[in-house]
């Protein structure tokens, strides 16, 4: 889920147009390299649509709710919402149907799931992280309802970034400028100033933090499954981010560029889709004897006890350390 689908529906309305201008007499058919794109791209958006579904039909009715699981939920919504926004816009363009309205609406929530999933991967991040520097504070201090609170922020910051891209730059006849730069000056600067070198860093620092305190046995399965994740969408889903702000700030109107994006899109659908294999994968491991259901599996991951999340060291000294200020407390005068 992401930009190409954005430039895509620009050409797509742009030829639409250009047939009611009668700038084009007849619709050439379809190559069969056409054909098999669309056919790959739902070939991997259906099953990642449904993974997705389930997913979040599971974390809402069978796991008990958790800071962890908040952020999950939300991110396989978002995810979710881009597949399902990229199946219909494939289903769009091989139909032929130039429908402008339906591919503003589904454009917007692709580019809305898009960045909302990256802000949602940077709190898990910098929360993971938070919970093995200072256990104590997580375990005791940490506000009850912050991952909810932090995923209202987050999509409502989501919703104010798709909002401008849209409104100045994507969905309009011609980008308007500056205000268009503008824009996408402030999206590079929360994408590779704010949340990127958060997720990195923040990963960086735990997987440091929990090789070191984990020598004699495996990390979390928390663990495992937060960089995973991030190293997927660096990987699958951050080159579309890239390529879009270059082409947009290089020369907009260059058609040679947009034929990357295509597969760029086809990159990012395989990010979105893959994340519900990943906890499933994850909570399969260390039980080769036994075979494990899906349910079983999930389970694992998002039922993981809160002191399996810090290096045992760590909240061995905070138990004491809490221990001996209630001791003190009780047999102080």
């Amino acid at each position: 889920g992401d930009h190409s689908g954005i430039c895509l529906g620009r050409e797509q309305k742009g030829r639409g147009m250009g047939e009611e201008d009668g700038k084009h007499s007849s619709t050439h058919p379809p190559t069969p390299l056409e054909h098999g794109h669309v056919y790959f791209s739902l070939l991997i958006c259906v099953p990642g649509v449904t993974g997705n579904g389930l997913l979040i039909l599971f974390l809402i009715f069978c796991v008990k709710r958790k800071p962890f699981t908040v952020y999950i939920l939300h991110l396989a919504i978002a995810d979710f919402m881009v597949l399902l926004c990229s199946s219909i816009f494939q289903l769009v363009d091989s139909l032929h149907l130039h429908d402008d309205t339906l591919l503003s609406y589904v454009l917007l929530l692709m580019i809305f799931g898009y960045n909302t999933g990256l802000h949602l991967l940077t709190a898990i991040s910098v929360e993971r992280c938070l919970s093995v520097l200072y256990p104590i504070w997580y375990q005791c201090r940490r506000p009850r309802h912050q991952s909810a609170v932090a995923c209202a922020l987050l999509w409502a910051l989501s919703v104010l970034v798709s909002g401008l891209e849209n409104f100045f730059c994507l969905l309009a006849a011609e980008p308007r400028f500056p205000e268009c730069r503008y824009v996408y000056a402030f999206s590079w600067v929360l994408t590779f100033l704010v949340f990127v070198p958060l997720m990195i860093f923040s990963n960086l620092i735990l997987s440091v933090q929990v090789c070191c305190h984990l020598k004699s046995r495996q990390p979390a399965k928390l663990y495992v499954i937060v960089t995973a994740t991030v190293v997927l969408f660096l990987v699958f889903a951050m080159p579309m981010k890239v390529l879009f702000i270059i082409v947009y700030y290089s020369n907009p109107s260059d058609e040679s560029v947009w034929k990357f994006f295509p597969y760029l899109n086809l990159l990012s659908t395989i990010n979105c889709s893959v994340n519900p294999i990943v906890y499933f994968v994850v909570g399969g491991l260390r039980r080769k004897k036994s075979r494990k259901s899906l349910k079983e599996a999930l389970l694992k991951v998002f039922e993981e006890k809160p002191e399996h999340q810090a290096p045992r060291f760590t909240h061995i000294v905070s138990v004491h350390l809490l221990t001996t200020l209630g001791l003190n407390t009780v047999t102080r005068p």
